[in-house]
Formats: C-alpha cells, structure tokens, sequence
C-alpha cells in the first residue's frame, strides 16, 4: 500500500499532462473533421490509461454490425477512458446535465451529440430519452450508465429504468459490458491509485423481438444479470 501512495502523485501529474495533451487534440479534431476524432479518441484513451499504469483486457467482441445500445456498470472515474474502446462506429452517451458546464468538455460532448440529462426532472429525462432515440436513428451508438452513480463499495446500484424505455422504444439491442478491476484502481473515496490490470467484458446483444414479453422490467432484470456476471459484482440492494 505504501508504494502506491508514493507512486500515486507521479501517476497524478502524468496523468494530468497526459489528459491535457489528448483533450487538445480530440477537441480539435471533434471540430474539425469527426470521422478522425472516432478513430483518434480510441488511441487517446488507450494513451491516457497507460500514462496511470492501467492495461485493459479484452473478452468477448462487440457486434460488427448495426446499432447499440451500450450498458456499462460504473465503477470508476475511468469509466470515460474505458468507453471508447468498445464500440466499434460513431458513438455517443447520456450524461450528467452538469458535465455540459465544464469548459472545453462541454464542447466535445455536444459535438459528439451527447444527451444530457436530469434524473430529478421527469419530464427533461423523458425528452433526453427522446433525443436519445433520434441519435440511435443515425446509426450512433448510445453509451448508458445504467446506475447513475459511481458505485462506493464496488458493488452494483439498483439500475434506472430509462434507458430500457429507450431500448424498447428504439427496439435497439443493448450489449451488456462489465469492467472489472477499474474500482479497485482507485474508488471514490480513496485518493491514491492502485495500477492494475483491468477487465472488459463485452457479452452478447439482446434480441428487441423479445422486448414484448419481458417488458421494462423484466429486460432491466436480464441486463442486471448479464452485468453483474460479467462484471464478477454483486447487487447493492
């Protein structure tokens, strides 16, 4: 434990030089030319993890055709760094509403279409929602992290039910991920890192002709399932 908070204000300073160089250029090339920006955001966050010490592992693969949507469990800062690097395509996400103040940030989400929105606000989600269903339509894949929240004990929190509105209404398939490894690199409530190995675990998309029968609830049940095995977690609640 010692050895990693000596080593963690190096990996700190690393990091953030290293975050502040691939910010600058997928700023850039977001503007500038999108199709690069896709292609360069899954280098950029491959750069970035090895500048904190962390190698990713892949298991299973993503679907080389159609659209998804993509449901994490979300159990690091990380998490930002580890999307990119399973969709294969143009790809977006739901977010915080606030991530939409941060300078610079804010303008890369809003180009990439990012949806933004407010969980205590029924009626501004349902309209997220909405829009989250015209982004599907052009073929981009939506990034969802279905517990809201960063987890504190690297446990699974309940999942929200409106990303499997989405889905349903969308009859997109939803490929299940787990991450395993990310909490342990530093929760959210310790400040020093702990560099690792981490796990990627893609599993098999859903079938929307089964949407019917399994109804919101029962398709957030099955994803809760499928990411809790391969995210090796167990349930909050």
């Amino acid at each position: 434990m010692l050895k990693y908070k000596l080593l963690s204000p190096v990996l700190y300073l690393a990091g953030f030089i290293t975050f502040v160089v691939i910010a600058f250029l997928l700023v850039l090339t977001g503007l500038l030319y999108l199709p690069l920006f896709y292609k360069l955001d899954k280098l950029c966050c491959r750069v970035m993890m090895l500048s904190l010490c962390i190698w990713p592992k892949y298991s299973g693969k993503f679907p080389t055709e159609g659209t998804y949507i993509i449901m994490m469990n979300h159990s690091s800062f990380l998490d930002v760094f580890i999307f990119p690097l399973i969709p294969i395509g143009f790809y977006s996400g739901i977010t915080a509403v606030e991530n939409f103040k941060i300078p610079i940030f804010s303008m890369l989400i809003r180009r990439i279409q990012a949806i933004p929105i407010e969980r205590k606000n029924r009626s501004a989600a349902i309209a997220s929602i909405k829009r989250a269903e015209e982004v599907l339509a052009q073929n981009i894949h939506i990034g969802i992290l279905p517990e809201g929240t960063r987890t504190l004990d690297g446990k699974l929190g309940e999942f929200k039910k409106g990303g499997f509105h989405m889905a349903i209404n969308a009859k997109a398939p939803i490929v299940p991920v787990g991450v395993q490894g990310a909490f342990e690199f530093k929760p959210k409530d310790r400040w020093w890192m702990n560099p690792r190995k981490i796990e990627i675990n893609i599993g098999n998309p859903t079938d929307p002709s089964a949407y019917e029968t399994l109804g919101v609830d029962g398709l957030k049940s099955l994803i809760e399932k499928e990411i809790r095995e391969l995210s090796g977690g167990e349930y909050a609640h």
